[in-house]
Formats: structure tokens, sequence, C-alpha cells
């Protein structure tokens, strides 16, 4: 129980080492299951939150999945089980539910569970607003938006969407970067495997798995989703996380910036720059990965024409920095 726990923030404080220490180390696997079966709440939750924290990594989560899904679902659904062992139960689950990164043909959980998942973590989050509750929330929401119908649930609720966006007043490095996942994953921001068609008939007749993207990621569905994310204020999210120290973070960040820009011709700038776009887009320039730097690059030349900027192009430091990465 206390190695656990010792386990527990070793994972919050550095992944990588902690990661190293579990690996494939079968009998970690089996105590956390044999723990998430106990009547002791403080077990229950200890046990509860090892799943949620190893279920980052993609292979841990594999490796989980199978047995302890339906334990942490027995534990939701258990009337006499704590909220926040509910609620870390549930962040378990949705990271399981987004193992398969939007391929709707790689899913280990079953389609639609996602949603369920979504439903039931806004319930708890009604019923006990706390600071804790949300900051596990945002994080189950930053994997369960990989999925098309998460993303098309959130950005249609206008209070989880309040929620969200408020708690990006003071943003922990954490919370940053949970929500520049929240936001990459509902602009469709993130790298899509291109498939060409002579590739996938050939998949298909060795009866291999094709990525598949669902029909509520259309380019329509796509729109109307990132109008309602402009409507509720999230370039103003994206500019208070702009300061985060972390590559990974800023990156996600201007993606998300790139993917409100580019979509509908353009026809967000003006909101993007009236809520402190181009200022956040300059800073995430500065210092970020080499993809980070491309897409706060690009991003700010398309604000450029699109509404004809002359301050931009006049500033020859500013210019040369937009102009540093060819479109």
């Amino acid at each position: 129980m206390l190695a656990l726990r010792a386990l527990n923030i070793l994972l919050q404080g550095s992944f990588e080492a902690g990661g190293d220490m579990i690996k494939d180390n079968a009998e970690i696997y089996r105590v956390v299951s044999k723990l998430l079966c106990s009547k002791n709440s403080t077990i229950q939750q200890t046990a509860a939150e090892s799943v949620a924290l190893m279920s980052s990594d993609k292979k841990m989560c594999y490796n989980l999945a199978g047995q302890n899904f339906n334990l942490l679902k027995t534990l939701y659904k258990a009337p006499e089980v704590d909220d926040a062992v509910k609620l870390r139960a549930l962040v378990g689950m949705s990271k399981m539910c987004a193992s398969s990164g939007g391929d709707v043909n790689r899913n280990i959980i079953a389609e639609g569970a996602g949603v369920r998942i979504f439903k039931q973590i806004r319930q708890l989050l009604v019923k006990n607003p706390t600071e804790e509750a949300r900051k596990w929330v945002i994080e189950a929401l930053a994997y369960l938006t990989i999925d098309a119908e998460v993303k098309h649930d959130l950005v249609n609720d206008e209070e989880q969407m309040k929620i969200i966006c408020d708690f990006s007043s003071d943003p922990s490095p954490s919370t940053s970067y949970s929500l520049s996942c929240i936001f990459m994953n509902t602009t469709n921001s993130y790298d899509q495997p291109e498939v060409q068609p002579e590739m996938q008939r050939i998949a298909e007749y060795a009866k291999q798995s094709v990525p598949k993207a669902h029909e509520l990621d259309s380019e329509e569905s796509l729109k109307t989703r990132i109008s309602l994310l402009v409507a509720n204020g999230v370039p103003s999210v994206l500019s208070a996380c702009s300061s985060s120290d972390s590559e990974r973070t800023r990156e996600y960040l201007a993606r998300s910036y790139f993917g409100i820009i580019s979509n509908d011709e353009g026809k967000h700038c003006g909101a993007v720059v009236q809520q402190g776009g181009t200022r956040a887009l300059l800073n995430l320039f500065g210092e970020n990965t080499a993809e980070g730097k491309k897409y706060a690059a690009h991003s700010i030349a398309k604000i450029a024409i699109k509404m004809n900027l002359p301050w931009l192009s006049a500033d020859n430091e500013r210019w040369t920095r937009v102009d540093h990465v060819s479109p």
C-alpha cells in the first residue's frame, strides 16, 4: 500500500522514472487489481489513482485495460464508494477509451463508452465542483476528447465549457497541458495519418486495421465545433496558457491556434486577435518545438494576410519570424 502511494507520487513527478520501474512487471499489475477489490476506501482510492496515472502510457494502458476496466466500472457503480474513488476510476476508464487514438477500428473498449463516461464525469463535477474534482475532470477530458462524439457533446455543453475556460485563470503546469490537449483534440489539430486509397485496399484485402475517421470529425462538423469553441472564449484560454514552460504544452497550444485560424477560410482570425492571440502566438514562436514554431509562424502569417495588419509587416523582426517557416 505504501509502496503504491510512493509509486503514484513518482508517476506524478517524473512519469518516465515511474514508468521504468513498472515496465512489464506483471506483479505490479496484479497487486493493483487486487487492491481495487478492497473494501477499504483509502486503499480503493490509491489503487484507482495508480490505474489512472499508469494509463497515461499506451503500453501500460493496454496491459491494464483487460481486467481493470471492469473493476473500475464496478467501483464507479457501487453506491457505497466515495466520489473521490469514483472520479479516479472514471479518469482511468477515460484513458483506456482513448487508447485507440480516434481510430474506431482499434477500440479496445466498446464503442460509445467514452460518451457514457463523459456524462458520468459531468454528473460528478456538478455534484461536487471542488478544485481537486475539476483537476481530475480536465485530465479525463484531455483523453476523452479523442472521441468524436465526446468532442461534439462537450462543445455543445455551455456549462461544462464555462467550467473548463474558468479553470484557465490560474493554470498549473498539469492543467495547462490537459487544456492544450483538449483544444488540440477538439480542433483536430493533431497529426492524422494519410492513407492512400491503394494502400487502404491492400490493407483491407490483408484484413489489417485501416484508420477510419468518425462522421462527427467531418469538415462540416469541424466548422461547427470550432465556431462554438470561439464563441465560448477558447482563444482567451489558449492565450492564458501560453506562458507555460512545457514545450509540449506550447506546441499543442500553437496547433490549437492553427486549427482555429485555418478553419473556414480564416473566419475566426478577428476573434483570435481580439482575445490576445497575436501576442500569445509570438510568445509561442519564441520558445517551442520545431513543430510548434511552424504552427505558430503559419498562424501569425494567416492572421496578417487575412486582416491586412500593417504593424506585422512593418516590424522587420516580427516579419522575419513569420517568414522563417515556409508555408
